[in-house]
């Protein structure tokens, strides 16, 4: 099943969202629902769901989130990027700072993956170079990596929701070209301090495949940000504590467009 290139609802100032690897717009359900009597949510799907299925780049990326905005008539949003959304984020805030009135970065990282990981996602990631869908045994392999424990161990069903939506329509390569978008990405840290753009990082405290510590160095790196651990949740904060996210993304908002306030 092709996504559409975006889902949009509300009105009011622009956010825009970016899901992660295996997501697609509706991780953003949520956030859309709490924001859309304020705001105009706009939840992006990448290319490989939403286009062709090939090999790209997180420069391509940035150019596909400038080209909705272009086509949206939206001149200036507030972007928030979730895992490899976030790794796109970033290099938009250093090419597009006249396009931001904000950031958003969620399970993110600025900094480049170590050897040994690259080696470990790459081999992972190679199995899903293969036609249909991602198969029920890499699903429960991966599980772990999106989800924190205590949503493994107590909400199940969010789990579950979401296995099912990888192994019935969320196709293989798509992953693995998704993987090989970002799995070797560079180390941005240095460029950071140029990120003028008020910035809110956002990170589950149980994030397996990103470690807090490296949110934490991003936030720091950043002149105008607030970091903010998000407690019982791992990489996939929004989805697993939307409350307490929802909370901080309000906090943030509100400072940037205090007309847009309940």
């Amino acid at each position: 099943m092709q996504r559409p290139r975006y889902v949009e609802a509300g009105s009011g100032p622009a956010v825009v969202f970016a899901h992660g690897t295996l997501m697609d717009d509706t991780m953003f359900a949520p956030q859309a629902a709490h924001l859309g009597d304020r705001y105009r949510v706009v939840s992006l799907n990448h290319r490989v769901l939403s286009g062709k299925n090939a090999r790209h780049t997180l420069d391509d990326l940035v150019e596909d989130c400038r080209e909705v905005l272009d086509e949206l008539g939206i001149r200036r949003c507030v972007l928030g990027g979730m895992s490899l959304g976030g790794f796109m984020a970033i290099p938009f805030a250093l090419k597009y700072p006249e396009r931001l009135d904000g950031l958003i970065l969620m399970a993110t990282t600025s900094t480049d993956y170590p050897k040994e990981e690259q080696d470990k996602f790459f081999a992972k990631f190679g199995e899903m170079n293969i036609d249909g869908m991602v198969t029920p045994a890499w699903a429960e392999w991966v599980a772990p990596y999106v989800w924190g424990e205590t949503t493994m161990k107590r909400n199940r069903p969010l789990v579950d929701h979401w296995i099912d939506v990888w192994t019935s329509s969320i196709p293989a390569r798509s992953v693995y070209h998704q993987g090989l978008a970002w799995i070797p990405k560079k180390d941005d840290t240095p460029l950071l301090g140029r990120i003028k753009t008020p910035t809110l990082v956002l990170h589950g405290e149980e994030d397996h495949p990103i470690p807090l510590d490296r949110a934490e160095r991003m936030a720091r790196a950043i002149p105008d940000s607030t970091f903010v651990p998000i407690a019982a949740a791992g990489h996939t904060c929004n989805l697993e504590a939307p409350g307490p996210v929802n909370a901080a993304i309000d906090r943030f908002l509100a400072r940037i467009h205090p007309g847009a306030r309940r």
